[in-house]
């Protein structure tokens, strides 16, 4: 497969529109601090579980969409539970989207928010 490229690099990879797309990663908070991964996730914690909902209906950033499909130490590419087989359109307005898995359930996320960001709406998952 090769090197894993740096996050920089990916915007020149990855389709403009689905840059476009993504959240805008972490800003730096205020004072110039660096973002504190560990504050946000103890923050994270406390949330409710509708709380969490409502943060995960918003776009993902570029950089946790990668994180599933990243095979070295820092993400979870070597773990992945789906991949890209198929797709194509079954009217004007519809179209489907053909992945394989290791099961079902799986972790979906990452396929919902690729087809959200692709304006596919009404998502139903099936067999």
């Amino acid at each position: 497969m090769g090197d894993w490229p740096t996050f920089e690099r990916w915007p020149q990879l990855l389709p403009a529109w689905f840059i476009q797309q993504c959240a805008p990663e972490h800003p730096e908070p205020e004072h110039g601090e660096p973002f504190d991964a560990e504050a946000w996730l103890r923050q994270w914690r406390a949330m409710t579980p509708q709380q969490k909902a409502a943060v995960d209906q918003g776009p993902w950033m570029l950089s946790g969409w990668l994180y599933y499909f990243d095979p070295t130490e820092e993400g979870m590419g070597n773990d992945r539970s789906w991949w890209w087989w198929d797709a194509g359109t079954d009217e004007p307005d519809g179209g489907w989207v053909q992945v394989a898995t290791t099961g079902w359930p799986f972790g979906s996320g990452s396929l919902s928010w690729l087809i959200e960001a692709s304006g596919g709406t009404d998502l139903v998952y099936g067999p």
